[in-house]
């Protein structure tokens, strides 16, 4: 059903995710202080940093793990995830034992991130669906470079290379 989800929607969910918890950071402060817990407000605010950092990094490891046919090397992947996941666990029972206001916060603020992050996934995957659906979004993803989107962004059998593809590879016949 999504599997023709345009990979490059991506940059938007993760930028709307990243100003929505920029905004409840703000508002994560001011209720701790208001509430006099300004530890906790704190807390929230380095569970959402760290989150967004280790999602950031989790792209980047992405991209540097994968080889030109866009497969994975898992072994290296899967360390880096485990080291930053583990950093992130350490630091959150470190402040439940030490600052417990400010450890609930921060696992608060992961827990935060992660239900922002799938909001902003399943809102754009719905929008993407109901455009589908009214013949409004493209039945297949065209637009996206092709090593981005996998076999969904090349030619079907007898479509011939897209405008824009490799050079070299447009021979103007049909393919078939």
């Amino acid at each position: 059903m999504f599997t023709d989800f345009p990979v490059l929607y991506v940059d938007v969910i993760v930028r709307r995710t990243i100003v929505s918890c920029a905004a409840l950071a703000v508002v994560a402060l001011a209720a701790g202080v208001l509430l006099d817990q300004p530890l906790a407000g704190a807390g929230v605010l380095l569970g959402l940093a760290g989150a967004t950092v280790n999602h950031r990094l989790f792209q980047v490891s992405t991209a540097r793990y994968s080889n030109a046919d866009g497969h994975l090397d898992r072994k290296p992947y899967a360390g880096s995830v485990a080291a930053r996941l583990g950093a992130l666990t350490v630091i959150a029972f470190a402040l439940l034992f030490l600052v417990r206001p400010m450890g609930f916060g921060m696992v608060g603020g992961l827990v935060a991130f992660q239900f922002l992050l799938m909001a902003n996934a399943f809102g754009a995957l719905w929008r993407y669906q109901r455009a589908q659906l009214a013949g409004l979004a493209p039945a297949r993803s065209v637009d996206a470079p092709s090593h981005l989107v996998g076999s969904a962004g090349s030619p079907a059998p007898g479509e011939g290379n897209q405008p824009g593809g490799p050079a070299g590879n447009d021979t103007g016949r049909a393919r078939g």
